[in-house]
């Protein structure tokens, strides 16, 4: 073959283009090398990074042990439930058994350790509805009231009654050796249940874990009324982590009971003392309404009965960890 075959144009531009191919074969594989070496470095520092974190759990797991060692700044933190308690507002009502809740959320800015239980009971009354009565002297005396279950401002509203009978004395009933000549009519006379104290058991709940805090028996609220009022102290500190829903569950022992109270006295139904008005000028028992034959009598002008309501506050007593918020909550 003559060498003139070798300078054929055909061959020439074969070989230029399996160059070219090579050219590109060569920058593919130098763009993959690129990409295997970047996996690779973010492989090698992932794994790095594993490794810090599970050092730094490892590390957090053996140092918190405790609620103590959990990191925050301690603040002291009430965390209040209220439940109302109705007052009556029908012959048959009765409270005997309601099972009355209420739920509170634990804030997302730190958990709650609780230390201790308290409650208290604010009064309210509320109205019978009309009503008549015999004082013996007159027949059929109308009390015009207002509607049954309506909430009456009178001098019981918004004092405080102890959250278990046990705190009242003990008027006694007793019949018996070394109490003279006493019948069962003498008994039946005798006051041994002061209205407006409140008896009930509680239960208490985490609802997020479902985890209650006794057993299937309810504890009685004479617990949280002990010797000099101190509160209920826990075993040991109760740990409730940010955004747990609590649930305090109470059922009441007994009716609250009835009272007679003197509303003459109160602006508008009875006198006023000086231009101020008197002692209780925000009472809303209207005026006239309390008729009567005089107002000193037992039965006078300012005389009416009320049913007794209120509102039960139950408090877990503690202290609140404050710290800063995660950026995925």
């Amino acid at each position: 073959m003559s060498d003139g075959a070798f300078n054929d144009p055909r061959i020439e531009q074969y070989l230029r283009r399996l160059a070219e191919r090579q050219k590109r074969t060569e920058a593919q594989v130098s763009t993959v090398i690129e990409h295997y070496n970047d996996l690779k470095n973010s492989h090698e520092t992932s794994q790095m990074e594993v490794k810090r974190l599970q050092s730094a759990l490892k590390k957090t797991a053996e140092r918190i042990r405790y609620i103590e060692d959990i990191p925050g700044k301690r603040v002291p933190y009430f965390m209040n439930f209220e439940i109302a308690v109705p007052g009556p507002d029908n012959p048959t009502f009765t409270v005997v058994g309601q099972r009355l809740s209420d739920v509170k959320q634990v804030s997302m800015d730190g958990p709650f350790v609780c230390t201790s239980y308290l409650s208290a009971f604010r009064m309210k009354t509320y109205s019978l509805g009309p009503y008549t009565y015999d004082d013996g002297e007159n027949l059929n005396i109308s009390k015009s009231m207002p509607a049954a279950g309506t909430e009456l401002i009178t001098s019981l509203t918004g004092r405080f009654r102890p959250v278990a009978s046990t705190a009242d004395p003990f008027a006694g009933a007793y019949i018996g050796p070394g109490v003279g000549l006493q019948t069962l009519l003498d008994a039946s006379l005798v006051n041994t249940f002061r209205p407006g104290s409140v008896d009930f058991l509680y239960e208490i709940s985490d609802e997020g874990t479902d985890r209650q805090r006794q057993n299937q028996i309810p504890s009685p609220s004479r617990y949280l009324f002990s010797e000099n009022d101190r509160p209920l102290y826990l075993p040991v500190s109760d740990f409730f982590e940010r955004g747990s829903s609590l649930k305090i569950q109470v059922s009441m022992l007994h009716d609250l009971g009835y009272a007679e109270i003197n509303a003459a006295t109160f602006p508008p139904n009875g006198p006023a003392l000086g231009s101020g008005g008197g002692p209780f000028a925000d009472s809303n028992i209207p005026g006239g309404a309390i008729p009567g034959p005089d107002p000193l009598s037992a039965n006078g002008a300012g005389r009416v009965v009320v049913g007794i309501g209120g509102t039960l506050t139950f408090t877990m007593l503690g202290y609140k960890i404050l710290q800063a918020q995660s950026p995925a909550v």
